[in-house]
Parts: structure tokens; C-alpha cells; sequence
């Protein structure tokens, strides 16, 4: 009897994995699928001089603001893991929070910092200024705001390995340089290859930072197209290449993890930390401030002094009504991504099999996939069904919904089994010896252990829905604003002061995984010391 149960339980919770990444990956289909024009005889704009130059630039800016990323998150992971000086725990948490400043917004501050009318000016003179809406602006600023994926994977690599390592170079003569460099980050590559490809996946994604400084990557390429021409097939046609260019990064991301190996308890030991001469330590504590300073403080500080004392009674209006429309939509995209995500998380845990693990992987997808091409894929997906009323508001909210939900869902399903892999099988087997309902074993034990990690990710998925601008766009309905959008039309205008407000709401927002993401990463040693401490106690004793 129980077999049997334990059989019908895999069967269904496969056919809900299916059918919710078939859901998920339809858009990505349609994008793929519609690309051709439909009868395989649309011109290829993707391979036009048009095309291939939103290409070529898109992956220069990919390579030049990648690698300025991946300099200073690996820089300053190995400074605040390897050496003590003053400030160190402090900027150790400082140096995720420009985590919490979009790109966009990011790139509307920076661009009147170097205005004509700007504080550069000021000082240099306005003949003087250098040109920030380029391409190198666009990769300064898309460097800022995405060294932190590097950072804090390449901080928990060091945490976890650090000690040891630095301890047998040292004895085989290395200097604490030479150990660095020649031995921790070369034990640290997947980690750093990881955090790499996901700042890479979010500077081939931005549309804000390209539009804002007029460098015509991919997608700016689909709406200009889709907008300016109004060519739903020329914009797949692109959506498809920028499709494959988040796809080469993902394939990127996963060979990172292949180098990730399982250590002895012994290898996983706290490093002694360098402690550096009051000069060192000083441009330790200068060189950490930079990133920080110019990645968050600038630009916070910048909108900060746009506040206005009284504002405009229309833009207060148009304010209140932005963060109303946001906090629905968020609220309720967090709600539908995590009740979808407890599905497939409840699914896996009660199927197995390589089917299943491949259509997980397709229903986490769309967290790789760009807000530009998941929107394209549901317009193209909208256009081949029965059409819907996209003029109303609550057809155009569904349809965003939808594309939120299904680019965003990794994050809720992350959550999801994060928390309930907290909980053995053998204990829902002894609840339900015991004669609990299915029904109670959730409400009385898994709620109780996994509520944290999914309070989180449902946290993550509204914060995430309440930044993304290139679906917004895309998607919204007439006269449907989110904060979001009133930043872009806004700061568009030249209207950065009207802006400021919306603007630092979304910073305020987030802050929270922000800070929660460092400081996961500061307590991870700690954590990581106890289980050594266990590890060898439980060697000593066998």
C-alpha cells in the first residue's frame, strides 16, 4: 500500500512539474518559434549589419564592464577575507550594497553627476567633462552594480577554504601574495566564474543603463524595433539572439560548479588573518571604499539631495498611485511564483528521474532569460492564442503577471526546496505512522521549519518584480505606472528631481536582500566553524 502511494504521489508530482515547466518555457518557445516569421521566410533581422552590430556591441559591453566586475568583486572578496585593518568588518557588508541600487537608476544619477549642471562640472568645468552616455559610462556603471555577484560568491568560497590553504602555501615557503593569488584563487575559480556569469547574464539583460547612455545593444535593439517599427518578428528575430547570449553565460555558470568538490572537514578551517601595517591597512580600508563610495553612496547621496521639501501635489499623486500599482503586482506575483514554486518543490521531492530533472530545469529557466525576451515571447505567445482584451487593465496585468511569474520563479523555487530539504522523508514517514493528515504534516511541521526560507524568496520575487523595467515596459497596460516606469519616463524628461522619491524607494527595497546576502556571507564561517568543530569531534571519536 504504501509503494503504491509513494507511486501515485511521483506520477502526480511529475505531471505537475510538467505542466508548470511547459508554462514556464512556453514563451521562450514561441520567441524561438516565431523568430522565422512564422512561414520561414521573414528576413533575418538578427543577421542583418543592423543585427549583428546590436551584437557586437552588446557583448563588448558584456566583456568590458564583465571584466571591471569580476576585478573588483575578487579584489575585495580577498581583502576582507585575508587581511584585518580598520573598517573591515564594516565595508564587509558595505560592499554588497550596491546590490540595492538598480542599473538604471544607477545610470539617471551618474548622468547628471556629469551633466553640464552637475557637481563634476563644478569642479572641472563643463568643457572639461568627460562623456559619461557612452559606452565605457554604460560599463562603468553596470560594473558597479554587478560586482557584488562576484564578491559575495567569491567571499563564501574563501570563508569555506581559506584558512587551510593559506596555511600549507605558507609552509611550502609562499608568500601571503604569492599564497593569494597563485593558490586561493585558483581554489576559488568555480566560485568566481559562477558569481561572474550571473553579473554577465544581468549586464546583457540591462536596457535602462544602454537606452539612457544610447548604446544600441540587443535589447535595445527589440524596442526600438517592436516600438519604433512596430515589427513583433524582427523583435524575436532579436530576442532570440540575446536568448542564446544568456544561454552561452548559463551554460558558463553551470561548468563553474563542476570544479565545486566536497573537502575534509579538516580543509574547512577559519584563515588567521594578515594583519597589516597602519599604511597597508589604509589603502586596504581606500581601495574597499572606492567600489562602495561610487557604486552607492554617490549615486543614493545624489538622488538624496534631488528631494524636494514640498513636492508637486501631481507628482505626489502619480507617486502614491506608482507604489499602489507596484505593491499589487509585486504582492501578487510573489504570491502565484511561490505557490507554483511549493508545487514543483513538493513535486521533486516526490518524483525522480533524469524527464524530471529536465523539465525543473526548464521551469527555472526564465530567471536566465532577460525581462526583454520573456516579454516578447508572451506578446508573440498572446498573438498565435485567442486574443485578449490588452487594452483593459486587468488583461494587460494578467499577461504581466504571467511574464513576471515565469522569469522570476527560480528565485521563489530556490526558497522552496532550500526549505524543505530541511526535512527528512523519514519524518513525514513517522507523522503519517503516527495518523497525520497530509494536511496537518504541512500545517504542523513543514510550515513551522521551512517559513523562513520562503518568506525570503517570496520577498526576493516582489523586490525583483518591483525593479524590472525592460518587461514592464513592454507589457503594462495604458496609464498603468509602476515605480519602476515613472523612474524611466521621469528621468527620460530630464526630470531626475521628480524622480528622486520613486527612486528611493527602490533602493530602500533593495536593501533588504542586500544587506540579509552579506551578512549570510559573514555568519557562513561561523556556521562552517561549528560544523568543522563537529566534523572532527565525530572523526576523533570513530
Amino acid at each position: 500500500m504504501r509503494q503504491r502511494r509513494a507511486k501515485s504521489g511521483g506520477w502526480r508530482g511529475a505531471a505537475v512539474i510538467l505542466l508548470i515547466a511547459l508554462a514556464a518555457a512556453v514563451p521562450i518557445a514561441a520567441v524561438l518559434a516565431g523568430s522565422t516569421g512564422g512561414d520561414g521566410t521573414g528576413p533575418d533581422l538578427f543577421m542583418t549589419g543592423l543585427g549583428l552590430r546590436y551584437l557586437t556591441t552588446t557583448l563588448f559591453l558584456c566583456g568590458l564592464a564583465g571584466l571591471g566586475a569580476g576585478l573588483i568583486g575578487a579584489g575585495a572578496s580577498l581583502l576582507v577575507s585575508l587581511a584585518e585593518f580598520p573598517g573591515r568588518r564594516m565595508l564587509a557588508i558595505a560592499l554588497a550594497l550596491p546590490f540595492a541600487i538598480p542599473a538604471y537608476v544607477a545610470a539617471y544619477a551618474y548622468g547628471d553627476i556629469f551633466g553640464p549642471f552637475g557637481p563634476v562640472a563644478d569642479v572641472l568645468g563643463a568643457a572639461a567633462l568627460p562623456e559619461i552616455r557612452s559606452l565605457p559610462g554604460a560599463a562603468f556603471v553596470l560594473m558597479l552594480t554587478t560586482y557584488p555577484y562576484v564578491y559575495l560568491a567569491m567571499r563564501a568560497s574563501l570563508s569555506a577554504r581559506s584558512g587551510a590553504l593559506m596555511e600549507a602555501a605558507r609552509a611550502l615557503g609562499a608568500s601571503p601574495l604569492r599564497a593569494s593569488l597563485g593558490v586561493l584563487l585558483t581554489a576559488s575559480r568555480p566560485a568566481f566564474f559562477g558569481g561572474l556569469a550571473l553579473a554577465l547574464m544581468e549586464i546583457a539583460a540591462d536596457y535602462g543603463v544602454a537606452d539612457f547612455f544610447g548604446v544600441p545593444t540587443l535589447s535595445v535593439g527589440i524596442f526600438r524595433t517592436w516600438y519604433g517599427r512596430g515589427d513583433l518578428t524582427g523583435a524575436m528575430q532579436l530576442a532570440t539572439g540575446l536568448f542564446l547570449v544568456a544561454l552561452m553565460l548559463v551554460l558558463m555558470e553551470s561548468a563553474s560548479r563542476k570544479g565545486r568538490a566536497s573537502e575534509d572537514v579538516r580543509a574547512q578551517r577559519k584563515a588567521q588573518r594578515l594583519k597589516l601595517s597602519p599604511l597597508h591597512g589604509s589603502l586596504a580600508f581606500f581601495l574597499c571604499l572606492l567600489p562602495v563610495f561610487f557604486g552607492f553612496i554617490a549615486p543614493a547621496g545624489l538622488l538624496l539631495s534631488k528631494l524636494q521639501p514640498e513636492m508637486n501635489p501631481i507628482i505626489m499623486r502619480n507617486l502614491a498611485e506608482a507604489s499602489a500599482n507596484t505593491a499589487l503586482i509585486a504582492c501578487a506575483g510573489a504570491v502565484i511564483a511561490l505557490f507554483l514554486s511549493l508545487l514543483l518543490a513538493y513535486g521533486a521531492r516526490a518524483a525522480r528521474g533524469r524527464a524530471i530533472k529536465f523539465a525543473l530545469r526548464a521551469a527555472t529557466l526564465g530567471y536566465a532569460v532577460p525581462g526583454a525576451v520573456m516579454a516578447i515571447g508572451v506578446l508573440a505567445l498572446s498573438a498565435s492564442l485567442a486574443r485578449l482584451s490588452g487594452h483593459t487593465i486587468a488583461g494587460g496585468v494578467l499577461i504581466l503577471l504571467y511574464a513576471y511569474v515565469a522569469r522570476f520563479l527560480t528565485a521563489g523555487y530556490n526558497a522552496a526546496a532550500g526549505g524543505l530539504v530541511q526535512i527528512s522523508p523519514q519524518m513525514d514517514g513517522a507523522a503519517r505512522t503516527l495518523g497525520a493528515s497530509p494536511e496537518r504534516i504541512i500545517r504542523e511541521l513543514h510550515w513551522p521549519l521551512a517559513r523562513l526560507s520562503l518568506l525570503a524568496g517570496a520577498a526576493i520575487v516582489a523586490i525583483d518584480i518591483a525593479k524590472e523595467l525592460p518587461a514592464t515596459l513592454i507589457l503594462r497596460p495604458f496609464n498603468f505606472e509602476t515605480l519602476s516606469t515613472q523612474i524611466y519616463r521621469l528621468a527620460a524628461d530630464e526630470r531626475l528631481a521628480d524622480a528622486a522619491p520613486a527612486a528611493l524607494i527602490l533602493i530602500a527595497l533593495g536593501l533588504v536582500p542586500a544587506i540579509a546576502l552579506s551578512l549570510i556571507a559573514d555568519n557562513q564561517q561561523k556556521t562552517r566553524k561549528r560544523e568543522t568543530l563537529a566534523g572532527l569531534e565525530t572523526q576523533t571519536a570513530s
